[in-house]
């Protein structure tokens, strides 16, 4: 039986969109993390098994920051984000630039695996 290796190139890209959403943007960065989040599929897609510990925990704490406000026509992520701080932001928003630096030296010192 063989064991399936985490998708950690598919983390890379993901965390690379992120990065690419919230460097380009020009809404409040409220929004922009709440579209990063969304459209990366970052929250929905990756299991534990597919990220690194410091990542898998920046996956938990932007899905609890959020989906704390549930709302059919704006969306869980803008609802929720709309009520983060600009502070609350930017520590995300640096967050998901060092799990990106840190996937990215991962896939250069492991090129075979991916």
């Amino acid at each position: 039986m063989s064991v399936e290796k985490p998708a950690f190139p598919d983390v890379h890209v993901i965390l690379e969109h992120m990065v690419q959403t919230l460097a380009t943007g020009t809404e409040r960065i409220q929004q922009r993390l709440a579209d990063a989040y969304a459209f990366s599929r970052f929250g929905a897609e990756m299991t534990q098994r597919d990220l690194p510990p410091g990542i898998h925990s920046l996956q938990l704490d932007l899905r609890a920051a959020l989906s704390t406000v549930h709302d059919a026509e704006r969306g869980s992520a803008t609802a929720s984000g709309a009520l983060l701080t600009d502070d609350q932001c930017v520590i995300f928003a640096l967050r998901i630039l060092a799990a990106e630096r840190e996937m990215r030296k991962l896939s250069d010192e492991n090129p075979k695996r991916h």
